[in-house]
């Protein structure tokens, strides 16, 4: 299984896919390349962080099957990356991955018939994304909020929605939200219904 998470810049992403990987060993990180620096808090193990011009250089040479520009940076996943998703769902090995709302529309069709997709989209009270935007050092709010009302524009993509105020019961929710998917997949599959 796939999950694919979205939501505006400071809606938790990152939080709750490190509160998922390390209570449930069978969750792994998707990790991506983008072109935007590396921050102050984040491992090498976040991203493959990529210049410009070899990203490039990887979309020239077909190695990147979806990529979105956000907030003036690129950032894609990798043909490799995709393969390890289909092979490690027999093992029920589950990947998740923050995406943009461009990138889940690709990635769902692009699997579709391969392995199962669950896609979730954050929302958080603006005056609390401003909060935390603010915490975190950002310094071009603005740019981040606009771009939220572009993303609200495909929130009905997605599988599921969840306001995520408080992290705990956030990461609790989105558990659920596997396990329920999780069912459902085995119930096809003994019914002999493709994915």
């Amino acid at each position: 299984m796939l999950i694919l998470i979205s939501g505006c810049s400071g809606a938790g992403k990152n939080t709750i896919i490190q509160g998922l990987t390390a209570k449930n060993p069978n969750i792994r990180f998707l990790k991506s390349c983008t072109t935007r620096p590396r921050r102050p808090n984040e491992s090498e193990d976040t991203y493959q962080y990529l210049s410009k011009q070899q990203f490039d250089e990887a979309l020239k040479n077909g190695e990147i099957f979806e990529y979105e520009e956000i907030h003036q940076n690129f950032y894609g996943l990798t043909n490799l990356a995709l393969e390890n998703i289909v092979e490690d769902d027999k093992k029920d090995i589950h990947y998740i991955k923050d995406i943009g709302v461009l990138g889940q529309i690709n990635l769902k069709r692009a699997l579709k018939n391969k392995v199962p997709v669950v896609s979730i989209f954050f929302l958080v009270p603006r005056a609390e994304l401003i909060r935390r935007l603010q915490a975190r050092g950002e310094k071009n709010i603005d740019l981040r909020l606009s771009r939220m009302e572009f993303e609200l524009g495909y929130i009905n993509n997605f599988d599921e929605r969840i306001k995520n105020v408080d992290i705990q019961k956030t990461i609790a929710r989105v558990e659920r939200i596997i396990a329920k998917h999780k069912r459902l997949q085995k119930a096809q599959q003994k019914e002999g219904i493709k994915l």
